[in-house]
């Protein structure tokens, strides 16, 4: 089952009917709580913003992580993985929505120039061992291998826009964050463009976390390395020897 998260995010700026200069968010951390075993966590966000012929893209961006990719070649009929690239600080998590279309809101130039889509995510310089391909086709590998476990998403067309009271507009939209997802700080930024042009900004975090006994193992495993593997360590011996012992019993009984 789903763990759902509503974040509201309306403020006193409809009030009176005026409307607010920039788009307006709760710009408080969000804290999200996660357990184990679900499906995921479905995050839904909402936000006030200037009326009129006006679009909304919300870009979510994960923590940082470590991965690396295994360039595989057919040697006398076995597959074997010679060629590894190695990168660094890229986003566990990657997600774009939108109110409609992004060729519809603006061109390439404007969302290169603001670093916005999967084409200008950044992924730094990958350390290419054994291998003579270039980065660019490790990129596209790592992108395709983040789609296919849901880390990269695009959600065009997602949000949702509708008129509130005076001048302004009530943006929506939801979004799913795996049960695989890295604990930590997402940030969630909002770009606002009319006619083709950027014309506001805004920022918020939302702070992915475990919840209950499970958060405390994550939190000693980081923390104290050292002492989770000798913790491991006694736990799997400890319970290797109880079984042992649990069967040869039942054998003499």
């Amino acid at each position: 089952m789903k763990n759902k998260l509503l974040i509201i995010l309306f403020s006193v700026f409809i009030l009176m009917g005026q409307m607010p200069p920039n788009i307006v968010i709760d710009e408080n951390e969000k804290d999200i709580k996660i357990k184990p075993n679900i499906a995921g966590t479905e995050v839904v966000l909402y936000g006030v913003m200037p009326s009129g012929e006006k679009d909304i893209i919300i870009e979510i961006v994960g923590p940082a992580r470590n991965i690396f990719l295994e360039e595989k070649k057919r040697i006398y009929g076995f597959w074997l993985g010679l060629g590894r690239a190695d990168y660094y600080k890229v986003p566990s998590y990657y997600n774009i929505l939108s109110s409609r279309q992004l060729k519809e809101i603006a061109d390439q130039r404007a969302f290169d120039k603001l670093g916005l889509g999967l084409n200008n995510l950044p992924l730094g310089k990958a350390k290419i061992t054994n291998s003579a391909t270039q980065q660019i086709i490790f990129d596209d590998n790592l992108k395709k291998y983040m789609i296919e476990r849901g880390q990269f998403v695009k959600g065009e067309g997602q949000v949702s826009v509708k008129s509130g009271p005076g001048k302004v507009g009530i943006f929506s939209t939801e979004f799913l964050l795996p049960s695989s997802s890295h604990q930590g700080k997402y940030f969630v930024r909002y770009y606002i463009f009319q006619n083709g042009e950027f014309i506001s900004y805004a920022e918020n975090k939302i702070d992915l976390k475990q919840a209950g006994f499970s958060r405390i193992i994550w939190l000693l495993s980081k923390n104290f390395p050292l002492l989770y593997g000798i913790l491991a360590v006694i736990l799997s011996g400890s319970l290797g020897w109880l079984i042992s012992t649990i069967f040869r019993r039942l054998k003499i009984s």
